[in-house]
């Protein structure tokens, strides 16, 4: 029995440390695993907000597009006509009609919104073309929505034509 004994203490002592040694390593897994899973929420959060910028600046360049056409509805002679050609104008909703305003506006703070209005042409078989005869009643709409991201601007682009539909 004392032959027994004399080892029992001895196997107690191995087996604390052995414990400690494993806890330290289960600790460490654990703090990883945990500081793994944080940074692919940080990075599903960052692309998140990324997208959602995308997404806006995308709805707004098409929001442009319906301004324009709005603004052409309210009257050809005294809202696009007048407008210098391949300058750039801010559109702002002022609670009843858009306008355009050569203006720097930012949307929320961020979105930089403008619409570069430019001069039509038209070929003898009355097509859009770059040289011939100038087609008073139409004109091209460039929208170009850019904000800041990150140390670089990302810009939506859109081109459309607008003409005087209602002769007014």
């Amino acid at each position: 029995m004392k032959f027994f004994k004399k080892f029992l203490p001895q196997e107690k002592k191995r087996n604390r440390g052995f414990s400690l040694v494993e806890a330290l390593i289960a600790i460490f897994i654990i703090a990883f695993c945990i500081l793994a899973i944080w940074r692919i929420y940080v990075f599903f959060v960052k692309t998140s907000l990324s997208n959602a910028k995308f997404f806006q600046g995308a709805f707004l360049a098409d929001e442009g597009v319906e301004a324009v056409k709005f603004m052409r509805d309210g009257g050809w002679s005294s809202n696009i006509a007048p407008l210098t050609l391949e300058t750039p104008y801010s559109l702002i909703f002022d609670g009843t009609k858009w306008e355009a305003t050569p203006a720097i506006s930012y949307i929320d703070g961020v979105f930089d919104r403008r619409a570069i209005f430019s001069a039509v042409y038209r070929d003898a078989d009355g097509n859009i073309a770059d040289s011939g005869a100038l087609d008073e009643g139409t004109r091209k709409v460039k929208i170009i929505v850019s904000w800041s991201k990150d140390s670089s601007t990302t810009t939506r682009e859109i081109t459309t034509y607008v003409s005087n539909l209602f002769k007014n």
